[in-house]
């Protein structure tokens, strides 16, 4: 559990983040970040209880950063679109989370959105996976601090304790390029491509795939690539 982090982004009621400080401190997990927060901590601070620590040490991020400072990002969402073609909401539930987390002992940050809309689409499609909580009724969307737990929970029935080698995103990028370069050299149609890459980027984090499977993958590509090259010139 130390290798995760908790990221909330625009959080506007003390109560719900000081619950999950408190949430934090009973499964181990330290590192609490905002984005844009609107929340007095001072205020949240008296609903943390022994969690305290972990709002005094809290600090400010953007996606942009987060990115660059963790190997997997996991957003979370209660929307959870019925189209295949929307893969940005393209979920897993907490259980399927936390056994692809059970071989990754890298850096993860679990993102949590606005109280009141949650993240939106373009923030989803910045996340390597997405999560979503199945409550077998109409009404999906749960407190934050619910939420935390019910994820934490789970995932700490599983551990978090690497099993074997996992790609880093700097890896799993380098593949997502590959096949960027691919794709447009056999015309692929322009306006999907966003999709593909987005596509790509969720097959490479739910598949554990390790940083041999990576070169292999990366090589077949630049083969591909340079035979398609060497064919039109």
């Amino acid at each position: 559990m130390r290798s995760l982090s908790i990221a909330l982004v625009e959080p506007f009621y003390e109560v719900n983040v000081g619950y999950v400080a408190r949430v934090m401190k009973n499964f181990g997990i330290d590192e609490l970040l905002f984005i844009k927060p609107r929340v007095d901590l001072s205020k949240a601070r008296k609903f943390a209880s022994h969690g305290a620590d972990i709002l005094e040490n809290a600090k400010e991020t953007n996606f942009n950063q987060m990115i660059k400072n963790f190997d997997m990002i996991v957003g979370t969402t209660a929307i959870v679109s019925k189209k295949p073609s929307n893969i940005a909401r393209k979920v897993s539930t907490p259980e399927d989370l936390a056994k692809n987390l059970r071989g990754f002992g890298r850096s993860v940050c679990l993102v949590f959105g606005r109280e009141a809309t949650g993240l939106n689409n373009k923030e989803l499609k910045l996340c390597d996976l997405v999560v979503s909580i199945p409550t077998g009724t109409n009404y999906r969307t749960l407190n934050i601090s619910h939420s935390v737990a019910i994820i934490l929970y789970e995932i700490s029935k599983q551990g978090v304790k690497s099993i074997k080698e996992r790609a880093s995103r700097e890896d799993r990028e380098r593949v997502i390029k590959y096949s960027m370069r691919l794709a447009k050299i056999c015309s692929y149609k322009e306006h999907k491509m966003p999709l593909l890459r987005n596509a790509m980027k969720r097959l490479l984090a739910e598949n554990r795939i390790s940083p041999r499977e990576v070169y292999l993958v990366m090589g077949l590509f630049r083969k591909a690539i340079l035979a398609l090259e060497r064919e039109k010139g």
